[in-house]
Parts: structure tokens; sequence; C-alpha cells
């Protein structure tokens, strides 16, 4: 039977060589064994989240204390070490002897004899100098926050000049943080005081959320909430307080019909079903066969009945007849880099590259333009993503407006909650700020159809 670490080596290895999203690969390797107490399902997710978030760092602190080239070591041997370095230095419920025996197990697997007896030696060296460990120096900020905080030094670079060095450190901060969990009122079935009222009889810690009226926030949940009766009777969904905001500003009517572009796996579409009251038709395209059954499978559990997902590519020409303006309202939540939701998604630090943003943008403004073909006179555009970058957001909404004088951008704030008008500025753009609001981090602009 394997054991936490096993599974978390091979998750990462698996990761680090075919790039599968590590959430996946836990889902998959956790499955297999039934028998796994859940405080080793637990430490699973720890030591995966908790090295992909450190990982820059964790081989940093480590380079000093082996005598061979971390770059030099096989991809098993050199995780193994930053499993133990990350088990010594941010676990302390863990006794530093099993960290480091555990390890050595985990060596022993290997062909080479030397590996053990190496990996012993390190984290044994680590253990005794861990207390006198040197700070990275705050002389250069992108050298600092890139080793402090574990992130990319050409990602921090991009940040430092978008945002000033102090923004940049309280944004990589946020990004290590362990996010909250957020929950969505299924309103066609309960309402926020109900579900709060049942989720604090089971002895959660549920608040409302601050901006989304809609929303719940989960202190510290002591069980994962996807195996709880009141998640299969459908009473909630699982969504960030940002990204449910979405919904209220395309603000969709019962009756009408809706395009979800880039459906992904539905979050979005159901709570657009539930603003409508279940009345109308809401088109979910995906490229992704897997994801539209993944979104069908939560409308039913939701009790939505007007969802009607579609496998398809929303950058072709070819979805919808030439002649076709059938929309009322269109959402496009574009694919992009993903900045605003790191915290989430840890092993994206290190997946980006420094040309994804233009790259992204390209694809950007082809949904767009497909959206905006197929919306009816007088109807509304949503454009949302949850990264911050510049590239991928204003300049694209501005792109779009320079090419499409049919199009106006409209001020967002009527359609928020009056804690929420704060999180649009004064150009009409809707912005949210880990660090400040506690949210993921998301982009929208709202445009009009003349």
């Amino acid at each position: 039977m394997a054991n936490a670490r096993d599974i978390a080596l091979n998750v990462l290895l698996t990761w680090q060589r075919t790039g599968t999203y590590p959430d996946q690969l836990l889902r998959e390797g956790l499955g297999k064994d039934r028998l796994m107490s859940s405080a080793d399902r637990a430490l699973s997710f720890q030591l995966v989240y908790g090295v992909l978030r450190w990982l820059g760092k964790l081989d940093w602190i480590l380079r000093p204390f082996s005598n061979r080239p971390l770059n030099k070591l096989s991809p098993k041997t050199l995780m193994i070490l930053r499993l133990g370095a990350f088990q010594l230095l941010f676990l302390s419920r863990i006794p530093p002897s099993a960290a480091v025996n555990e390890s050595v197990k985990l060596a022993k697997t290997g062909r080479a004899k030397w590996t053990a007896p190496y990996v012993n030696a390190v984290l044994r060296s680590l253990e005794r100098g861990k207390e006198a460990l040197p700070a990275p120096s705050r002389e250069e900020p992108v050298s600092y926050l890139s080793i402090q905080y574990a992130h990319p030094s050409w990602l921090v670079q991009q940040w430092v000049g978008d945002w000033g060095a102090e923004r940049a450190e309280a944004f990589c901060q946020a990004d290590n943080q362990i996010p909250p969990l957020v929950l969505r009122t299924n309103t066609l079935k309960t309402d926020r005081p109900q579900l709060l009222k049942d989720l604090q009889a089971k002895g959660l810690q549920a608040v409302p959320t601050c901006f989304s009226t809609e929303g719940i926030r989960i202190e510290d949940p002591d069980h994962p909430l996807v195996q709880d009766d009141l998640f299969r009777k459908g009473l909630f969904q699982i969504q960030d307080e940002a990204s449910q905001l979405i919904t209220y500003m395309l603000n969709p009517c019962p009756g009408e019909r809706v395009l979800d572009l880039c459906a992904g796996a539905g979050g979005k579409a159901t709570h657009l079903a539930q603003r409508m009251h279940n009345q109308g038709e809401i088109l979910s395209v995906d490229l992704h066969r897997q994801k539209i059954a993944s979104l069908e499978n939560n409308a039913r559990r939701l009790g939505i009945r007007i969802i009607r997902g579609i496998t398809g590519d929303g950058l072709g020409n070819s979805l919808f007849p030439e002649t076709v303006r059938s929309f009322d309202r269109v959402l496009i939540d574009a694919p992009c880099s993903g900045w605003g939701v790191i915290r989430r998604n840890p092993d994206l630090k290190w997946r980006l590259k420094p040309e994804d943003g233009t790259r992204l943008a390209a694809m950007q403004n082809k949904f767009l333009q497909n959206g905006a073909r197929w919306l009816k006179s007088k109807g509304i555009l949503v454009y949302a993503t949850c990264t911050l970058n510049r590239v991928e957001n204003q300049e694209v909404v501005e792109n779009f407006l320079g090419h499409h004088p049919d199009f106006s951008l409209e001020d967002i704030s009527p359609f928020m909650s009056d804690s929420a008008k704060g999180l649009v500025d004064s150009e009409g753009y809707y912005h949210t700020w880990p660090p400040e609001h506690g949210t993921d981090g998301f982009f929208a602009a709202r445009l009009r159809k003349k």
C-alpha cells in the first residue's frame, strides 16, 4: 500500500514530466487506494502543493548543503530532496527524524546505491543548519522577491515594473497562502441564510462573503465538502467570490438566450442559470468533451435544466452560421495566463512563459470577435479573465473597441452590490486584488452592442 510520500513523489514527478494538473494526478493516485487514511490523504495534498508553492526557494536553500550540483541530479533524487526539505522547513508537526528517514526510504527505491546516503547527508546537514540559513538580500528587489517567495524571476520583474516592488511583494506573498474555500448558494433550492444554518449545524465555520450576496466562506473545513450530503443534494457550488461576481455584471434575465463561449466545467454557466430562474437557454461551449460532461453532471446535481453543452471550438468560424445573431448576452471567460489564481494552482508559476501574455491576447481577441458576431443588437457581452496582466485585459478590450465602433464600454457598478462597487475602477473595469480583497484576482469588462 502506497503512503502519502510515495503518492506525493509520483504526482510531482508525473507533473514535471507531463505537465498534467497536479489536482487531477492526486485524485487518480488517491483513488487507487481506498484504505488510505484521511490524514495520509491530507498529507499527500499538503506535500504536493507545498513543494509546488516553494519549489524555487527549496532549491535555493538546498544548494549549499549539496556536494553535487542540483541540476546534475536525477529528477527523482532532486524531488525527494525537495519533499524532505519542505517537511523540515515548513511542517513543524512532522519530527525531523521522520522527514529525513522517510525521504531516505524513498531514495532506496532507486537503482543508484549512492542516492540514499546522499539524501540522508544533505537533509541531516539542512536540519543542523536551518536556523542559520542566510536571508536573500533586499538590495535587488527582483532577486529578493523571486527567492523569498519562490516565483520565477522574469515574472517578478514584470510585476515590479507594472506595480512597483511593494505591491509585487504583497502579491507574491498572497500567492503562497492557502486559498479560502468559498461556496455559492444554489438559490434554485435554498437561500444563503438557510444554507448558513445547515452548514453551521454540521460544525463548520461558515460566514457570509463580503462582495457576493450568494457566497459563503468556510474557515478550516474538517472534511472535503464535495463529499458532503449538502453538496450531493445540489445546495451549493464551490466557486470563488470574485468569479461569482462575473454573473452579476452580465445580469441575464429569465427567458433570454445566453452564450457561454469558454465554459470549462461550468461554474459560471450554472450561476447564470440560477440568475435566470431556470428559464431560457444557455449554450455552453468548450473544446474538451470531458469538461462538457462535467458541466452537464454538475447542472443535473444543481437541478438546472436550461444549459445545453456543446463540444466545439469557440475560436473557429463554423460554430454557428455566419448570419446567426441570436444571443441576448455572451460571456467570454477567456483562457488566460492565470496570474490571479496562482495560489490555487501553484504549479502555474513554473509553467508560465514570458511570451504567454502576447500569445494569449491574440486568442482572446479572436474569442471577442466571434462572440460579437453572434450577439444581437442591443445585446451585452462580458469579457473576463482570472489574470492581472494588462496585455490580456485592458489592451484586449481597447483593441476590440478600436476595431468595433458598434460596441461601447459600460460601467459595471450598477450591477454590483454596494460592498462590491469599489472593485470597479474609474474606467468602468472590474478588478479584484488578492492581497487586499482576499479573493482570486479577476478582471472583467461589460460591453454593449449598438
